[in-house]
């Protein structure tokens, strides 16, 4: 009995340790995050890819001063690093905002409860180049965990005008009417010859 109790404990650990997440970029805050998700264990970007909706991308200006909040949602000790790519998907370890970002905050964590998500945010300065399909990348670094990342994506576009708005889908042309058609009116002029019988 309590080895099967053991084996219990076990596998319900090892279940909450490889679908819970971790961390990720604050939903609801200046960034649209691609995905609520924050257990993306998959560089650059987890598996995800940059949005195609412009309606999801935030469009900020050129060398402006960004915050960038995030939340974690279960607690480890590490770090976290804050990049920017211009097409969304490579070039984000040649462009890192800010590193090492302490995660000094060490009070339990409730991963049901988003109440207690630990909650930081850092100021970063945005690059003078605009660009119209660029992403924010957030890593956490774990060092109780052999260095293991995490990672949160954000589409944005950084340019001095606003976006262009969404067409909205053609509207069909409708084809030519059908011929209507017509019933020959009945003749009006018949004689009908009635014979008696005898």
């Amino acid at each position: 009995m309590w080895l099967k109790t053991i084996l219990a404990t076990l596998a319900t650990f090892a279940w909450s340790h490889t679908t819970w997440a971790h961390a990720r970029l604050k939903p609801n805050s200046t960034l649209n995050p691609r995905t609520t998700s924050s257990g993306e264990k998959v560089g650059p970007c987890g598996a995800t890819t940059p949005t195609t909706d412009p309606t999801k991308r935030t469009t900020l200006a050129p060398g402006q001063k960004l915050v960038v909040s995030w939340e974690e949602t279960i607690n480890h000790p590490g770090s976290f690093r804050i990049a920017f790519s211009k097409d969304g998907l490579t070039g984000f370890d040649n462009n890192i905002l800010l590193n090492n970002i302490p995660d000094n905050n060490d009070t339990p964590v409730n991963y049901s409860d988003p109440t207690t998500y630990h909650q930081f945010s850092a100021t970063v300065t945005l690059p003078q180049e605009q660009c119209e399909n660029c992403s924010i990348q957030l890593i956490q670094v774990m060092t109780d965990q052999g260095g293991k990342p995490y990672f949160s994506c954000a589409d944005i576009r950084i340019s001095t005008t606003a976006p262009k708005p969404v067409s909205p889908p053609p509207t069909p042309t409708p084809g030519p009417a059908p011929a209507p058609t017509t019933t020959p009116d009945a003749p009006t002029n018949l004689k009908v010859k009635i014979t008696p019988k005898t």
